[in-house]
């Protein structure tokens, strides 16, 4: 039991949350689209990094994969678990990415990072995504981020071009332009002092 002349400030302290909580549902900030989730910003890397193809993986059967397996073509790489509700508001809308004709040339991997495998069989249940699906139990520097949901999307040089920390509507039509553009990009050396990304 409070004691009594702690009463009041526990009063004060409720009251103020109460209010916060209030604030927060009339005038805190909303999605754009009243409730659905904003477009990424594709801002393009200030430093380059190269992605890490090394990175070992396994598939929903606990097979190995390699990351190398994807070199040389555009990637959109999403890193997420089921226990992530952001993560699992978003990964409709990169289905829809995936699926999207006009990016028949980008490979669409989403890196679970859940602790059992079966949890992510269970949420993939009755799904039928076309992205490839795989899990990891560490992540790479390179992919290292403060939070998940985290997207990396890589050119065909294997550059990292730009990332997103949280969900984000990825089927937006400026994804797909962004990514059909990047997905022509060649894997040809390129003369000195030229752009490949």
């Amino acid at each position: 039991m409070a004691n009594p002349s702690t009463r009041p400030w526990l009063f004060m302290g409720l009251v103020f949350i109460l209010a916060w909580l209030v604030y927060l549902a009339i005038l805190g900030p909303k999605r754009p689209g009243g409730g659905r989730l904003a477009p990424p910003r594709l801002e393009r890397a200030l430093i380059a990094h190269q992605a890490d193809f090394s990175w070992k993986l396994r598939d929903l059967n606990d097979q190995p994969v390699d990351l190398s397996k994807f070199r040389g073509r555009a990637l959109f790489l999403n890193i997420w678990a089921t226990w992530c509700p952001p993560c699992v508001e978003e990964m409709p809308s990169i289905a829809n990415l995936a699926d999207n004709a006009r990016l028949k040339n980008v490979a669409f991997v989403c890196v679970s990072t859940d602790e059992s495998i079966d949890q992510v069989r269970a949420f993939l249940r009755d799904k039928h995504w076309s992205m490839t699906i795989l899990r990891a139990s560490e992540v790479p520097e390179v992919f290292a981020t403060s939070g998940i949901p985290a997207t990396f999307v890589i050119a065909p040089s294997g550059r990292i071009v730009t990332s997103e920390l949280g969900a984000a509507q990825w089927d937006d039509p400026t994804v797909v332009d962004y990514l059909e553009e990047l997905s022509k990009k060649s894997v040809t050396p390129k003369k000195s002092g030229e752009s490949d990304d």
